[in-house]
Order: C-alpha cells, then sequence, then structure tokens
C-alpha cells in the first residue's frame, strides 16, 4: 500500500467529470500513485498534470454522447464525407476557370485540377483504409484531410479563382473531424451506406443535367441546394423513426446518424449563403432535439418499467 499523499492526485483528476470519476477514479488514482511512488515523487508531474488535464477535457466533451452513437456518427460521416468527396472529384474535380480579368482570347479554355482534390483524394484513402480495419492509418489520413482541407480553404480565399468554394472544404473538413469521434467498427454499414449515397447523388445530379467538368458552385445551387439537403435530411429522419418503431436498434441508431449528418449539411449550406437563417435552422434543430431526446429517455424508462420513486428528487 503506498504512503504518499493522494491530495495531489485527486486535485488533479477533478479535470474528469464527477461521474466518470465515481467509476473509473479509484482505479486510476491507485496506478498514479504507485507509478509516483516508484518514481519516488510526492505530486504529479507536469507531464502528468497536461495529459490528465487533456484526457478528463477529452471525456467532459465526448461524454455527452454515448460510445454507440458517437460510433454511429462516425460510421455515418465516414460514408457521406467520402461519397461528398467522390461527387465533387467527378464533377468539379476537373474544370475551365474563367478569368474575368482577361479577354475572350486569352483564356486557358483546359479544364484544370481543383486544389480541392487533394483533401477529395484523401478521402478516399481514408475510407478505403476505414474498410480495411486499419484504424490507425485512417485516423492518420483523416487528419491529414482535416489539415489539407483547412490548406485548401485558405488557398481559395487567397485565389478565389482556384476554387473550390468554400463550402466543399468546410464539408469534408467537418466530416473528417466528426469520423475522429470514434472507431469506424461497422464496417459493412459504412461500405453500403457509402454506396447508396454516392448512387443517390450521382443520380440527382445526372437528373439535374449537371456534368463533369462543372463549377464547384453549380453542385451547390442547383442539387444540393437547402430544399433539396432539408427534404432529403427529413427523409431519413422519417426513416429512423420508422426503424425505431419497429425495434431495429442498430439499424435505426445508423440511420439517425445519417439522418443527423445530413441535417449538418443541411445547417452548413443555410449558413454558407446566410448566417441568420443558419442560426435560425440551429436553434430549431435544438429545440426539436431536446424534445426528441427529451421524449426518448421517457419512454425508455417507461418501457424498462423503471419508475421514479416516492420521493426522489
Amino acid at each position: 500500500m503506498t504512503t504518499v499523499d493522494d491530495t495531489p492526485w485527486r486535485r488533479a483528476l477533478r479535470a474528469y467529470p464527477s461521474s466518470w470519476r465515481d467509476r473509473h477514479g479509484e482505479a486510476m488514482l491507485g496506478t498514479l500513485l504507485d507509478e509516483a511512488e516508484a518514481q519516488g515523487r510526492d505530486e504529479p508531474s507536469r507531464g502528468e498534470r497536461i495529459a490528465l488535464m487533456r484526457s478528463g477535457l477529452a471525456v467532459r466533451i465526448l461524454g455527452w454522447m454515448p460510445q454507440p452513437a458517437r460510433e454511429a456518427v462516425a460510421t455515418a460521416s465516414a460514408a457521406t464525407g467520402f461519397a461528398l468527396a467522390m461527387v465533387f472529384a467527378v464533377f468539379s474535380g476537373f474544370e475551365v476557370r474563367m478569368d474575368w480579368r482577361l479577354p475572350p482570347e486569352g483564356q486557358n479554355l483546359d479544364p484544370q485540377a481543383s486544389p480541392g482534390l487533394i483533401a477529395a483524394g484523401l478521402w478516399a484513402i481514408a475510407f478505403v483504409l476505414i474498410l480495411c480495419g486499419a484504424t490507425g492509418a485512417a485516423r492518420i489520413a483523416l487528419t491529414a484531410t482535416a489539415v489539407a482541407g483547412v490548406g485548401v480553404f485558405v488557398h481559395a480565399q487567397l485565389d478565389p479563382l482556384a476554387g473550390p468554394r468554400a463550402i466543399v472544404t468546410v464539408m469534408l473538413t467537418v466530416f473528417a473531424l466528426l469520423v475522429l469521434l470514434a472507431p469506424v467498427r461497422a464496417r459493412l454499414a459504412a461500405g453500403v451506406t457509402a454506396a447508396v449515397t454516392t448512387g443517390i447523388l450521382l443520380f440527382v445530379h445526372l437528373s439535374f443535367e449537371v456534368p463533369p467538368g462543372s463549377p464547384s458552385d453549380a453542385i451547390w445551387t442547383r442539387v444540393l441546394t437547402a430544399e433539396f439537403t432539408g427534404f432529403l435530411a427529413g427523409a431519413v429522419w422519417v426513416l429512423a423513426l420508422l426503424t425505431a418503431i419497429v425495434r431495429a436498434r442498430t439499424v435505426a441508431r445508423l440511420v439517425a446518424a445519417v439522418a443527423g449528418v445530413w441535417t449538418i449539411v443541411w445547417l452548413i449550406r443555410l449558413t454558407m449563403w446566410d448566417v441568420v437563417t443558419g442560426m435560425l435552422g440551429l436553434a430549431v434543430v435544438v429545440a426539436v432535439g431536446a424534445v426528441g431526446v427529451g421524449i426518448f429517455r421517457a419512454g425508455a424508462r417507461w418501457g424498462h418499467g423503471t419508475h421514479p420513486r416516492e420521493g426522489a428528487a
């Protein structure tokens, strides 16, 4: 039994939420004290304090979402991010750039590669690694995708003619970060969802006669409009509700995650063109989501036959 005073370590463990400390605090405290005693320390090292603070903050940030929900969101984000990356690469990866500062005879009418292909290519690599089960390599590729997305976004602000539109890089970056929430274990579900999503987007693009070589803004002004993305999100939410009614919990969780992802697409689509409308849309989503979560939790408690005890606060 260690003789080291545990007060400094208990203070450092306050970075974690109390619910986590109740479950794991004593076990971690014992490990930390044994290590400190072996090294002859009577307080946490600076690196140990930083590591505990960083880890505790991560637990607090991710603690509001259960692990199964995080995995479902990561799976849906991987499939949707890959689909959007492929659609961008096919329809706007190579396009003719018109420089309106030059006369017609000075224009270069040859298709030129978009800088956004860097992020799209990294997305493809990351998704293949996910399907192969190479979790560590996939996380590295996704991190590189997010960094590339930010870099392409900055480059597009400095050279608007180079493209792509900001919404493209924002989408690819946001979904790369969402996939990092949790490992994608349901690889078959990710592959099927990606194939279905890509097929739907390709069909809609061809239906709207958006050919390959179109500017990246054509995708968002003619196909992925606020109306279409909102309708798609709503339709998938209805599908999620139906799967929940028939008690297909695993499928319902994934479908709800896909619906949530397309809700994010809709909100970003609104915000990129009208910030006020986007904020109003976010407020509506938060309000409806809060009511839905409350109803779901109440229903789950009644369904399991657990009711508040008399006199319980």
